[in-house]
């Protein structure tokens, strides 16, 4: 055999089997990416897809028994009078609608309905029967009133409107309304005392009528 032949042969030989080899490396490369990403894939596909409904369920179920409940009675010119359960931070025209609403006989004209009650507290809706014989000075009327509203027929500087305002000796329609801006701008008033702090009333107006105020 010639050499140069036989050489030419088994270098053919070799490259065919260095081919091989690469196609054999590249064949397992692809393999192993292909396993990698099914695994990721898996493992994916494993996680609840409601995992993060369910957290945020359980949030919001603990938020609701959080809750703070209170009891108001309200009493007066309602529909259904009565004890009712509301949500700490609820205000009186949701305990009036929690009572049945009003009747057609409720005054409501000295109730401020956006107020924060209070656990325990008293909600009392006059006619408008009660508010006209408390203006005319009927001692029946008010007696009845009083005990209904836990209030002594005080005035209630927190609430009252202007017109109610205007029954206070030395308190006109500008002094009135006043007093209504003043608690509008800095909230309720703490004590009677603080009526002082509005424009215009002064020791002496304040004398006039500091025993027939409530706050």
């Amino acid at each position: 055999m010639n050499l140069t032949k036989f050489f030419e042969q088994d270098k053919k030989l070799l490259i065919k089997v260095i081919a091989g080899v690469i196609l054999l490396v590249i064949a397992f490369a692809f393999y192993l990416m292909k396993e990698n990403t099914s695994d990721g894939e898996m493992e994916l596909s494993m996680i609840p897809e409601d995992t993060e409904i369910g957290s945020n369920h359980q949030l919001t179920n603990a938020a609701i028994d959080e809750k703070i409940m209170i009891l108001v009675d309200v009493a007066g010119a309602v529909v259904r009078p009565s004890v009712v359960e509301l949500t700490e931070g609820s205000r009186i025209f949701e305990a009036i609608e929690k009572a049945g609403g009003l009747t057609g006989e409720a005054d409501m004209r000295g109730t401020n309905q956006a107020e924060v009650l209070m656990d325990g507290q008293k909600v009392y809706i006059p006619t408008k029967q009660e508010v006209q014989d408390i203006r005319e000075g009927s001692t029946t009327s008010i007696f009845s009133f009083q005990e209904e509203s836990g209030r002594s027929g005080l005035i209630n500087i927190n609430t009252a409107d202007s017109e109610t305002l205007q029954q206070l000796s030395g308190i006109g329609p500008v002094t009135a309304d006043k007093i209504i801006n003043y608690r509008n701008e800095n909230g309720k008033f703490k004590s009677i005392e603080d009526i002082k702090n509005v424009n215009g009333i002064g020791d002496k107006t304040f004398e006039k009528f500091k025993s027939k105020i409530t706050v």
